[in-house]
């Protein structure tokens, strides 16, 4: 009888999803690196430029993500004076002060991710009295929610997206690998957002047998938004974890103590 190991797919994007790989595959596990999403240039580069580079009449820029800051360290050494940063969790938060220093003011959601997230950052906004004019920096799409709610309370909002974001499309090496463990221990799927719960449904959708074998699965997520979205596809009771790569490698361990067929 073929001997199978749980595959742990980890589809957190950039290099956040190598290192976890990489601690991962250390401790002996199978690991299939699968990223939500790849992070592409920006389709117009000049207006990111340009953009950037002229902040006078924002108050406010919003970095939506670890890659809209990658995307705007570009073009910005540092941020005017009158220009406050914000951001929707201390992730990002943290990306912000690698790159511009520790000392860089930020307003964002204190905690871990669980309490992170759009509308935790508009009740901040709320709080403290909302920005007339507010710069997102995002991809192609995202933060539409705190955008609407922003319009809807008198904030003049710009969206820059400053990078794309391009889904999972499996190689031939990752579909024979995935279509060789079909009849194996169900995987340990790890997200880190809403969009990517579909992302690998359609990644796998012409493998017959996938998606059940995916479903039957295990799932972790680091926010109530895709942990919902995760239920609604299937998966039963989809878990909730910190993005600290010591909590998520402790809690797939302790599901890997569970071997699901």
């Amino acid at each position: 009888m073929q001997s199978f190991v749980r595959p742990v797919i980890l589809m957190r994007p950039g290099a956040a999803n190598d290192r976890l790989g990489g601690r991962l595959t250390n401790l002996g596990l199978n690991v299939w690196k699968w990223p939500a999403f790849t992070i592409l240039p920006p389709e117009d580069s000049e207006r990111v430029q340009q953009r950037l580079s002229h902040l006078e009449c924002f108050d406010m820029v919003m970095l939506a993500s670890p890659a809209a800051v990658a995307a705007a360290a570009v073009h910005v050494r540092q941020w005017p004076e009158h220009i406050t940063l914000a951001t929707i969790g201390q992730g990002t938060a943290r990306a912000i002060r690698a790159v511009w220093g520790e000392e860089t003011h930020i307003v964002a959601p204190s905690g871990d991710s669980t309490d992170s997230g759009s509308e935790k950052l508009f009740e901040i906004l709320k709080s403290r009295g909302f920005p007339a004019r507010v710069l997102i920096v995002r991809g192609q799409v995202g933060r539409e929610w705190l955008r609407e709610q922003l319009i809807a309370h008198g904030t003049d909002v710009e969206v820059l997206p400053a990078y794309q974001r391009s889904p999972l499309e499996l190689t031939t090496e990752q579909l024979s690998q995935l279509r060789s463990s079909l009849m194996g221990p169900a995987p340990i799927i790890y997200v880190t957002s809403t969009d990517a719960v579909g992302v690998l449904l359609h990644a796998v959708k012409g493998i017959r047998g996938a998606r059940e074998w995916i479903l039957k699965g295990d799932a972790i997520t680091i926010h109530p938004r895709p942990q919902a979205q995760l239920e609604d596809v299937g998966f039963e009771n989809p878990g909730i974890v910190s993005a600290k790569d010591e909590e998520v490698t402790e809690e797939i361990l302790k599901r890997l103590n569970r071997t699901t067929f």
